[in-house]
């Protein structure tokens, strides 16, 4: 009977390294799930440009909408395919010219249509004429403009987001 404390001793302590390996193999993973993004981008819009079509599809003088999707988009905890990241007006001014615009209302962000003559924001009445100007309406500066560049002959639009309700044209 001398020896028994000893073996309970031997058993609490052996209970417990299990116990404690256990938790640490269960607590492990499931403290990287939660800490792992914390140090990486987790909302990012892609800063490539982004093939919209044949160049030579967008007719003269005729601003055409397209969709600007991209085509993967990864943040720090999944990927997807093929994400709509909003929409642009391309107009085709000359041969070699086009003129690129979010279809974004720099106001408060509604959706810019156009009307045959001139861009209009249906939700506070803005309206911008073919060069994206500013003509009338609460909106505070002309239609933001995307870069773009024609790469074997299809368009590419860079997308970015700008401030809304400001004069000056300021990344968001």
């Amino acid at each position: 009977m001398a020896d028994e404390p000893d073996r309970r001793g031997f058993l609490k302590l052996t209970a417990c390294a299990l116990g404690g390996g256990l938790g640490l193999a269960v607590a492990g993973p499931a403290l990287r799930l939660f800490v792992a993004p914390a140090g990486e981008t987790t909302v990012a819009t892609p800063t490539e440009p982004i093939d919209v079509g044949a160049a030579k599809s967008f007719e003269l003088h005729k601003p055409t909408k397209v969709a600007v999707l991209a085509p993967k988009l990864t943040d720090a905890w999944t990927s997807a395919r093929d994400v709509v990241l909003g929409a642009a007006w391309v107009h085709r001014t000359s041969a070699d010219k086009l003129d690129v615009f979010s279809a974004v209302c720099p106001h408060l962000g509604c959706g810019i249509g156009f009307d045959g003559t001139h861009f209009t924001c249906p939700c506070h009445d803005s309206a911008f004429d073919l060069v994206g100007a500013r003509q009338h309406g609460p909106a505070k500066r002309g239609l933001d403009t995307l870069a773009w560049k024609v790469v074997d002959g299809r368009l590419q639009i860079t997308w970015a987001k700008y401030a809304l309700d400001t004069a000056a044209k300021t990344p968001a």
